[in-house]
């Protein structure tokens, strides 16, 4: 497996051979990209954002119109002279997708459609072994598609997150502390119960892609995304993305980002965080700044997102948490650092899987139209014409 994995279902790698189709696919996905994520609303931003003629910007919408995954909204206010510009934006109804998110004491379901609206969550809290969950899922995911009144045959995907180390290309949990699982082949069992597309990926890697896609990562593509999960009378545990250029950095093994308890030692409490005092706490963030400042200092990246659902880590603590870690940087010339708080926690997991789902799904139905447009067209001939 590669170092760097290309997990953002629109970024481009510049690597491989290219060619005018090749090209022009990488075109049409990076205008799709630039529209689901918000970044362009109408064909001039697009057009400024691409360094795309203006005539190749208007095919590929005109394209994506004909298939049924982009539309004209309203008109966009505007001070210049001139025709006024039309918001573009993807077609809601296109397609829906599903994050499923199973952790050790419970799991949460999340589904959006094409415009990454969330149309219905549900969280569920007690263990459940995994098996039980892949035989439950379907279930669940057909009860709150009747209750949504949602189309089955436009179900893009199911996007299925978890704690461990998982190889995602191969769908298997290599081993997963958390769940009590160990070479657990995850992907096949799921499409097999799903019977639809279905991508299996590690947690953080989720958190990160919804805080990029949504959150405070908006404006970032290299970042840190740190986790801390606390569970009622359980020691903490953490995990961490490490995003280059919107690619994923997973190492030799599927297992970049785990972190030992020997590397927290400094900040490792047995008893869970309901237990923990006010001077507890205080000590915690204050030793994980440290650690945080330790991690920054190997990877020298420039800024870092902490997801944490503790009710003790108050804003207070967060900015001595920042303050530690800025502290504990070596001073190199001209270094900044910017440590940010996501704003959805726990929650942001099952969000990115979604997400992630879903701009799978679009990126693959538009490679799909793409190829259908370009096929060459049977002629029917009669019975008197053979």
């Amino acid at each position: 497996m590669e170092f760097l994995d290309q997990v953002w279902p629109f970024s481009e790698t510049g690597e491989g051979s290219f060619n005018h189709q090749t090209t022009a696919d990488l075109n049409r996905l990076r205008v799709l990209g630039l529209l689901v994520r918000r970044k362009c609303r109408s064909q001039r931003e697009l057009t400024v954002a691409t360094g795309l003629r203006a005539s190749t910007v208007s095919n590929i919408v005109r394209d994506m119109k004909s298939w049924g995954i982009v539309r004209e909204g309203e008109q966009m206010d505007a001070e210049r002279v001139g025709p006024k510009e039309t918001e573009l934006e993807m077609v809601g109804p296109a397609a829906w997708s599903v994050g499923a998110h199973l952790f050790d004491d419970g799991q949460r379901l999340t589904i959006v459609n094409a415009m990454g609206h969330v149309l219905a969550s549900e969280t569920s809290v007690g263990e459940v072994k995994i098996t039980e969950w892949i035989d439950a899922l379907p279930k669940t995911i057909a009860k709150l598609t009747k209750q949504l009144g949602l189309n089955p045959s436009r179900l893009g995907g199911v996007g299925v997150t978890m704690p461990g180390v998982i190889d995602s290309g191969k769908g298997e949990i290599l081993i997963s502390r958390s769940l009590k699982v160990e070479s657990f082949p995850v992907l096949a069992p799921l499409r097999r119960a799903l019977k639809c597309p279905v991508w299996v990926e590690r947690d953080v890697v989720c958190g990160a892609y919804a805080e990029h896609y949504a959150g405070v990562a908006q404006d970032r593509s290299s970042f840190i995304y740190l986790m801390i999960r606390n569970a009622p009378e359980k020691a903490d545990s953490f995990g961490l993305a490490l995003v280059v250029e919107e690619r994923l950095f997973r190492g030799c093994h599927s297992a970049a980002g785990e972190i030992d308890r020997n590397f927290l030692s400094n900040c490792r409490f047995e008893v869970g965080a309901d237990e923990r005092d006010n001077a507890d706490s205080d000590l915690f963030y204050r030793a994980f700044g440290a650690s945080v400042g330790s991690i920054v200092n190997l990877l020298d990246v420039g800024c870092g997102v902490i997801c944490c659902d503790d009710p003790a880590f108050t804003s207070e603590r967060f900015s001595a948490l920042h303050d530690s870690v800025c502290g504990s940087l070596i001073p190199v010339p001209g270094r900044t650092f910017d440590l940010r708080r996501s704003g959805m926690g726990h929650n942001g997991v099952v969000l990115g899987a979604a997400l992630l789902a879903s701009h799978r799904h679009l990126a693959s139905r538009l490679g799909a139209e793409r190829a259908a447009a370009a096929a060459p067209r049977r002629r029917v001939t009669t019975k008197d014409e053979d």
